[in-house]
Order: structure tokens, then C-alpha cells, then sequence
């Protein structure tokens, strides 16, 4: 399901089955709140997405996907929503990625990490320039082939999560499941005309979200680390994925080592606690 929410004001103004594969929608004015599949939450006269809390439609979400679930305790879920959701994010020069030399299981990216930590798009958090992030504008970038000194992917790497809150008995976790949203946008051009018939008519600019061929797009990884960084496990979508060793310093990357820039509209990890 999509939610569709006002740009300017977080209004909620409806919904809509998540389109097919292939499919574009004019998001003009708003964005769009996605649900992982399965999920079901009541939209309302009463429903609101911000300030984000256990009773706002992002964790009612994340709720209804822990619940589906049952073989998990707890979810951390992300939406970028505001310009505070960026603190999840760790954009700091030289954030761990995930490279040939610690990926534990899997498959590293193809090409370098970012030799100044990950390369993405985000709003601007708190510093000395004004706070602000457009929800649906999180980016990963495509693969820079043309690097002077090695190619590298795109990257969106999450800020460290001391996990130990959600079991402070047996802190920590060594499995993790993540749901994840990516799509594509096209922008077309803001034509006014002035020649014989078509003289005055005006094309306004329209961007549109694009429905891409599947949850993970060729070149896309994820990986999650327990061990801040030290270790990291590739996860495929909504796919128990075993970390070996048990942590509690929870982050997670997304890269892209394809041709496209792809948008991360938001993620729900779900961990058990330890035995």
C-alpha cells in the first residue's frame, strides 16, 4: 500500500495499491509512505505521520511488520521523514563499508568504497547551514567509474545502534531480517512554447516515481554488522539472514555499484533476542 502525504504540510491524502512494475506516479506536492508487503494499517481521519512515535503511521507500520513476524522480538524501523532521521545515518569521512577484506559472507561490492565514507544523497541535519530533508529525496548514487584514483560505488551507511535497550539481559542479536524500498525518479523538462499554434502553452515540469523491476535492482546490495562495522553478512530482501557472531552494535550499508541513482525510501530490520 502507498500512503500519499502532502510535501509542504505531512497531510495525508490518501491511498493507493502499490503500483506494478513498470508504473509511474506524478509526485508532484507529495511523497509517498510505503508499507512492506502483507502489512495493514488503518489510514483515518486520526492518522498522522509526524512527530513520529509508537502511534504514528511509521511505527504502526514497523509494529504490523514485527508482528507478521513472530519469530522476532524487536524492529528498528526508518523512514527519513525529517531532517532528524539523518542522525541514523553515519556520513562521516571514512564510515566502515563493506569491502573484500571484511565481508564476512556474501559478496563485497565489485567496486571500491567511497575514499571519503559513503557516497549518497541526504538532506542537511543539524549544523550550521538550516535543518532540512525532503522525504522520498534519500539517495544511493550510482557507481562512479571515472574516479582518478579507483572506482567506487554508492552507499548509504547507517550510524552505529547500541542495541542492548531492547534485551538488556542477553544484549545483542546474531540474526536480522530487513524489508527495504527502493525506486527510481525521472524529472521532465519545464517547456513553455512561443511558435504559431502551440505559442503561450506551457509543459510543467513533473516528476514521477518509477516502480523498478524488483526489490533489489542489479547492483544493489545490503549488508548488516553487529560488530560496528568490523564484520559484515550480505542480507537479501526479507530473508533470515545468520550473522555467525552475536553483537550489539547494529549498522547496516546499502550500496550500488549499478549505472542508476536509486532512492531508499525507507527499511525495517527485525532481530530476535539471543538465546
Amino acid at each position: 500500500m502507498q500512503i500519499l502525504v502532502n510535501l509542504a504540510s505531512d497531510a495525508i491524502q490518501g491511498t493507493a495499491s502499490e503500483p506494478e512494475v513498470g508504473d509511474s506516479t506524478v509526485v508532484n506536492g507529495k511523497y509517498m509512505l510505503t508499507t512492506p508487503p502483507g502489512v495493514a494499517v488503518e489510514v483515518d481521519s486520526a492518522s498522522y505521520l509526524t512527530p513520529q512515535n509508537p502511534a504514528s503511521l511509521p511505527g504502526l507500520i514497523a509494529d504490523d511488520f514485527l508482528a507478521r513476524n513472530p519469530m522476532y522480538q524487536h524492529r528498528i524501523g526508518q523512514f527519513f521523514l525529517e531532517s532528524t532521521d539523518i542522525a541514523a545515518l553515519d556520513l562521516t569521512a571514512g564510515a566502515p563499508s563493506p569491502t573484500g577484506g571484511n565481508v564476512a559472507a556474501g559478496t563485497p561490492p565489485v567496486l571500491s568504497p567511497g575514499p571519503l565514507g559513503p557516497r549518497c544523497q541526504v538532506g542537511r541535519g543539524a549544523g550550521p547551514a538550516p535543518a532540512g530533508v525532503a522525504p522520498n529525496s534519500v539517495a544511493i548514487l550510482p557507481a562512479n567509474r571515472n574516479h582518478p584514483v579507483a572506482d567506487t560505488y554508492g552507499s548509504i551507511v547507517t550510524a552505529t545502534q547500541d542495541i542492548t535497550a531492547f534485551n538488556p539481559g542477553t544484549p545483542g542479536t546474531d540474526e536480522v531480517m530487513i524489508w527495504w524500498k527502493v525506486v527510481e525518479f525521472t524529472t521532465t523538462e519545464d517547456i513553455v512554447t512561443g511558435y504559431n499554434a502551440t505559442a503561450g502553452m506551457n509543459t510543467p515540469s513533473l516528476r514521477s516515481m518509477n516502480e523498478i523491476t524488483q526489490a533489489t535492482p542489479p547492483g544493489m546490495m545490503v549488508y548488516a554488522s553487529v560488530d560496528d562495522g568490523v564484520s559484515w553478512y550480505r542480507a537479501h530482501y526479507m530473508t533470515p539472514t545468520d550473522l555467525v557472531v552475536s553483537g550489539k552494535d547494529l549498522r547496516l550499508a546499502f550500496t550500488n555499484d549499478g549505472g542508476t541513482k536509486i532512492y531508499l525510501l525507507g527499511y525495517i530490520v527485525l532481530f530476535p533476542n539471543l538465546p
